[in-house]
């Protein structure tokens, strides 16, 4: 019977409380847009001269905006996977899980840590990518404005 992580109730609590901020933040985002949309697209359309670059900068704000969270993603499971592979074991040792584990060792351990480390790039080069894209199409409504 292979060992078993035991869940750690403060890691639940903390997974709980980190899930519900990001909703919150979310929505206190989505409320601001909404809230300041009036206000924003005044100070958008107020100097016609300045539409190109204040376009460019919303295009930034806002890519930057959605790339965050995909970087943030990206080096946690670079981390977790980086550890994964140097204790050959998942979840390494005094990593605190939300629920009972089964802890895996050798081979399995290796594949685990090693495709964590590849969703890691696929999120950091997803993120540039993304960011890339915004800045592109910036510039592109930027020169036609």
């Amino acid at each position: 019977m292979p060992d078993v992580m035991k869940a750690d109730p403060s890691a639940r609590r903390r997974a709980i409380v980190t899930a519900f901020l990001g909703v919150l933040v979310g929505a206190l985002l989505i409320g601001g847009f909404e809230w300041y949309r009036d206000s924003l697209r005044g100070w958008f359309t107020s100097r016609p001269a300045e539409m190109p670059r204040r376009l460019r900068l919303l295009f930034l704000l806002g890519g930057t905006l959605l790339s965050a969270p995909l970087v943030v993603w990206a080096v946690h499971l670079w981390s977790l996977g980086t550890k994964a592979l140097r204790a050959r074991q998942f979840p390494p040792p005094g990593y605190r899980v939300i629920r009972d584990t089964p802890v895996l060792g050798g081979r399995a351990a290796l594949s685990r840590g090693r495709l964590l480390r590849g969703l890691s790039v696929g999120f950091g080069v997803t993120a540039v990518l993304l960011w890339l894209l915004v800045w592109q199409l910036a510039r592109v409504l930027g020169a036609g404005a």
